[in-house]
């Protein structure tokens, strides 16, 4: 079984991440009029590729699910992992399948060689089990270093972190904001309030969570409440898209500026 694992924390891992988000910057204006948003699955368990995959399909949407291809049909505190299977549906279906590399490595602790190595192998795995190469990335554990933001940014379109907020004029393509969907019903207010948030100006926000279950563990959340945000989501009448589509259009609106 997977143990999980916690990033440095305290004062210095806090100035360490604000730093880090001031560099290798790729800065784009998500503000052209639109109000998008993005739901994200990391890891990703089954629960999320089965109950997630189908409460986004309801409404005609197809979300983000970033990969580690080293979790593949295994186990830990998420529960089951996606397979082989789950991936074909996805695809299938349309939604969007990131890199997440292929251990699940921070992007903060390790060397260039070793997270390029990471990605190139999952590219590799990924392909194998019949999915595009990935366009987009997100950081495991959020984690992210300047020297790890500019490589990275050399492979992908765009990177995302784990940063409440929404992506707006100044936002950074290679660390964009994302707001977690953990817990139950009681702990709605958070999402919520980033759905009220981007109706007063246009956006883009990204939601990310992993395993979706009635006993989520400590980063997945309900059904219930994946389905309240859905709700809300759709009477405001925003745009959904996987994160690749909506960097794209973000990305035409901006050169045609």
């Amino acid at each position: 079984m997977n143990i999980p694992y916690s990033p440095s924390s305290g004062v210095f891992g806090a100035l360490k991440r604000r730093m880090t988000r001031l560099q290798a910057r790729k800065t784009m204006d998500c503000t052209k009029g639109r109000r998008i948003v993005s739901f994200s699955f990391d890891d990703f368990p089954r629960s999320a590729a089965q109950i997630g995959a189908q409460t986004l399909e309801n409404y005609g949407w197809r979300g983000t699910y970033y990969t580690s291809t080293g979790f593949e049909s295994t186990k830990n505190h998420l529960g089951p992992l996606f397979t082989a299977q789950d991936v074909a549906r996805l695809v299938s279906k349309g939604h969007e399948i990131g890199c997440h590399t292929e251990n699940h490595v921070d992007c903060a602790l390790n060397p260039p060689v070793v997270v390029e190595r990471e990605i190139r192998q999952n590219q590799k795995r990924l392909r194998a089990l019949g999915a595009p190469t990935p366009r987009t990335f997100a950081y495991p554990f959020g984690e992210a270093s300047a020297h790890s933001k500019a490589l990275l940014g050399q492979h992908y379109a765009c990177l995302r972190g784990v940063k409440n907020g929404i992506n707006r004029r100044f936002a950074d393509a290679h660390q964009l904001y994302a707001t977690a969907l953990e817990g139950g019903l009681d702990d709605k207010a958070l999402a919520l309030s980033f759905v009220d948030d981007l109706a007063k100006a246009p956006g883009w926000l990204i939601f990310y969570s992993h395993d979706i279950s009635p006993n989520p563990g400590e980063w997945g959340c309900t059904p219930e409440l994946l389905q309240a945000v859905c709700e809300a989501v759709k009477m405001a009448g925003f745009e959904v898209l996987p994160i690749i589509e909506a960097y794209s259009q973000l990305e035409l609106l901006e050169k045609a500026a």
